[in-house]
């Protein structure tokens, strides 16, 4: 039978209450214990864990977030890639809070995430924007560009590279890059999870090019048009109308 608090905080969270629901997970805490809570998240339905945690407030702190599980947070944000509108901002938010908190491997959590069917699509999504510094840590293990110029030999291997990546030598190292955010999540897929990282890149090496190969369209007085789900090019932005 579940706990009483998950019941009550289902009810919270399908009415609407967010913050009333996690204080009632947190009141676990102070009567049962961390592992308790940790217990009861387990049995908390992916979709009501994804609503807390989606309500992260980096002004203070979060005793869910403190405590989620690295499979427990996979769950979740395979949950907001099916059914949520997409929104980079909030993904790289929740993502951040949970796996670059104090005392845990981010890691572990990376791991989790790749070995569910679309991990790699959601780590893409945390990196749609960050496509060319992916790129060039995928050439040359840092994000600033450097002045040596590539070998014949770099470009002979750009196919094997494809298949099987390794980090450059040189590059930079995580001391230098441990921002909790973009570019610390780089390196430690690149480091640690060399063939998931060729998969992001892959897919975002996709993305880009499918986004390039969009038509723009033009109106019969040959201006550029609005193709789907995009903006015109060349289009200078109108001022609204005052009336």
């Amino acid at each position: 039978m579940s706990h009483p608090a998950i019941r009550k905080a289902s009810a919270l969270i399908h009415a609407g209450d967010i913050s009333a629901a996690e204080s009632a997970l947190v009141d676990i805490v102070e009567t049962e214990g961390d592992t308790a809570l940790v217990t009861v998240l387990d049995e908390l339905p992916p979709k009501d864990l994804l609503a807390i945690l989606r309500e992260y407030d980096s002004s203070k702190s979060s005793v869910i977030n403190l405590l989620v599980t690295p499979k427990q947070f996979a769950d979740a944000v395979i949950m907001e890639r099916l059914y949520a509108e997409r929104n980079r901002d909030r993904l790289r938010s929740m993502i951040n809070s949970v796996i670059f908190r104090d005392e845990v491997d981010p890691d572990d959590f990376i791991a989790a995430l790749s070995e569910k069917d679309l991990g790699l699509e959601v780590l893409a999504d945390y990196l749609d924007e960050r496509f060319d510094e992916l790129t060039m840590f995928k050439d040359c293990g840092s994000f600033v560009a450097t002045e040596e110029e590539r070998t014949p030999k770099d470009e002979e291997d750009d196919a094997a590279r494809e298949d099987q990546f390794a980090v450059p030598k040189g590059g930079v190292g995580l001391d230098e890059v441990s921002d909790g955010d973009w570019m610390e999540l780089i390196w430690r897929l690149a480091h640690h999870f060399p063939d998931e990282f060729m998969h992001v890149f892959q897919i975002l090496s996709a993305r880009s090019l499918a986004a390039e190969a969009l038509p723009i369209a033009t109106d019969e007085s040959g201006t550029a048009a609005a193709t789907p789900g995009g903006k015109a090019q060349g289009d200078a932005p109108q001022e609204e109308s005052a009336l």
